[in-house]
């Protein structure tokens, strides 16, 4: 291992320090640089490198709060000062749509987080063994290929979910299992915990390998129940779930749920401009990962919009929020959602909250669009709502909404980068970027929500 000293200049797209040494040719990626701090480091693979001392401090580091960081890959920044991180997110994102800044255009101030520690309501963690049979429950180690350590404690999130990781690692070694590998080969895949911040609802979920040869028997299902239960002060508001993952070679992964313990679902309540909605979420089903901050996300998202409509389209619906949400300044609400789980929840979502004016679709998001669009009594929307996976939208779905020419497009995106290319391809065919909003979802990491607002000229 080569060491260098390095000041570090700017922030990479993976929240490293970036900056020039001058043994090196090419810039280095530090794991845990600030910009503005002075470093030694020691080099690694592909201008990777970690701090072996800090020769001066940057004005803009601070304390981290975990024992992990820098070295865990959960969260970048904890060692960036809270409103630096903030600065670095809206120069982000300013740089992003800096081509698409045109007269009328606002970029409104980052919305940042009231709480910046254990505002995640939602974990998932990585059983891995080595060769020698040493096994680790955690997160990802920055910087690695893939190679898990074992957490102790997570500032992310409520201690509750250090004391489940605990409690399970104990099972394990007791157990007699090993962890799944690359081989298709051993039992245990990963560990999901989610905690309602609003209530006192909580889920875990083991997911195992689909191999009958791995399977839990019944004595060890009934002893993990029995170790998740000792972390529950209120037995009554915990879920627990076994998911078996089947991987065929040439087909395509099928999951299986399991209900072992307790409620087959957990409750989330936000309070949106006012009024409090509940929601139902399942295992599986997709909600926002920071409750208090989805409830600025929702409520600027909602103000962003100059009510009434008369049809609301929302895509990739997830369990029906935003359609929820929306449904007070529209007459019809129509929501689209791939997963049959979140479809379920949205349905049940829809009476928890008495929303009569909302009708669920179960499917592709480009298919059912161009199926509604060929219906003969379909009215066109004149909103329509999208919040894809980080990839953006696919290829059908933009096709599909050039063709419904809505007045309106309002695209939530937790990644700029492809929101910023999509909303190119609109702007190309007569949109105009009237909004932008980015919102601070995930403190102490590199990510960023954004709420955009297009509307056609």
């Amino acid at each position: 291992m080569k060491e260098s000293v390095c000041l570090i200049q700017k922030f990479h797209k993976k929240g490293y320090g970036t900056g020039n040494s001058p043994d090196f040719s090419k810039p280095l990626h530090v794991i845990g640089g600030v910009i503005g701090d002075e470093l030694v480091v020691e080099i690694k693979r592909k201008q990777r490198a970690f701090i072996k001392q800090i020769t001066h401090l940057s004005p803009y580091r601070t304390a981290s709060k975990c024992s992990h960081s820098p070295s865990c890959g959960g969260c970048s920044w904890q060692q960036v000062d809270y409103l630096f991180q903030l600065e670095q997110k809206q120069q982000r994102v300013h740089e992003l749509f800096a081509s698409f800044i045109k007269e009328g255009f606002f970029l409104k101030p980052i919305l940042s987080c009231d709480r910046i520690w254990q505002y995640r309501n939602k974990m998932e963690f990585s059983f891995s063994q080595d060769r020698s049979g040493r096994q680790f429950l955690g997160l990802i180690l920055a910087g690695s290929r893939g190679h898990v350590f074992n957490l102790q404690e997570c500032w992310l999130v409520s201690a509750w979910f250090s004391s489940v990781v605990a409690q399970v690692r104990l099972w394990w070694k007791k157990s007699g299992l090993s962890a799944y590998r690359l081989d298709n080969t051993g039992s245990l895949r990963t560990l999901i915990v989610r905690q309602s911040l609003n209530t006192s609802d909580k889920l875990v979920m083991l997911t195992v390998s689909g191999r009958p040869e791995y399977a839990l028997n019944k004595k060890q299902i009934e002893q993990f129940i029995q170790e998740i239960l000792l972390t529950a002060s209120e037995p009554e508001r915990l879920s627990i779930f076994l998911r078996i993952q089947q991987t065929i070679k040439g087909q395509p992964t099928q999951f299986f749920e399991m209900h072992l313990f307790g409620p087959d679902h957990m409750l989330e309540r936000l309070n949106i401009d006012g009024k409090t909605l509940t929601f139902k979420i399942s295992p599986t089903s997709f909600f926002q990962p920071n409750p208090r901050q989805a409830e600025k996300l929702f409520s600027a998202a909602l103000q962003a919009i100059q009510g009434p409509k008369q049809h609301i389209l929302d895509l990739y619906a997830g369990t029906a929020t935003l359609s929820i949400v929306f449904a007070k300044i529209a007459d019809r609400v129509t929501a689209i959602e791939l997963n049959p789980h979140a479809v379920f929840d949205a349905k049940i979502n829809k009476e928890l909250n008495h929303v009569e004016n909302l009708e669920i679709i179960c499917g592709d998001v480009g298919q059912k669009v161009q199926e509604l669009k060929n219906d003969p009594i379909f009215s066109a929307p004149d909103l329509v709502i999208v919040d894809p996976p980080r990839t953006g939208l696919d290829a059908k779905t933009i096709k599909s909404l050039l063709e419904l020419r809505s007045q309106e497009i309002l695209y939530i995106s937790c990644n700029p980068v492809t929101q910023a290319k999509d909303i190119q391809l609109f702007m190309q065919k007569g949109y105009q970027l009237m909004l932008l909003q980015p919102v601070d979802q995930f403190p102490h990491t590199i990510h960023i929500e954004t709420i955009a607002l297009l509307r056609l000229f």
